[in-house]
């Protein structure tokens, strides 16, 4: 999951045209991230699970933050280099992607 967060934000910060609301309708970007979420390893997960994960996912970070965030996301992600857990770090240090995290992952156990 975390190389499609990675790979998500820097789709939105080249694909975006505009500072306001992160709203991404650059269809060919958001199925890179999909594919990208959805190839991921997620052991004990069905696929049609993991499908809406990464659905759910990807709607609420386009929706719920900024493109500023973002860019200050994608910018602190990539100082990580290629260190996967420095990454992952990073990324739940966001209390944003820490909430859109939690909320689409406890679909996967209602």
């Amino acid at each position: 999951m975390k190389n499609s967060v990675l790979i998500f934000l820097l789709f939105v910060l080249i694909y975006s045209t505009h500072q306001g609301h992160a709203e991404i309708k650059n269809k060919k970007a958001l199925m890179n991230v999909f594919q990208g979420c959805v190839n991921e390893e997620l052991p004990d997960v069905s696929a049609g699970a993991q499908f809406n994960y990464c659905g759910c996912f990807i709607k609420e970070v386009s929706q719920g933050m900024d493109f500023e965030e973002l860019m200050t996301l994608g910018i602190d992600v990539m100082s990580a280099g290629e260190n996967k857990q420095k990454q992952e770090k990073i990324l739940i240090s966001n209390q944003k992607i820490k909430k859109y995290i939690v909320k689409c992952a406890s679909k996967l156990y209602e």
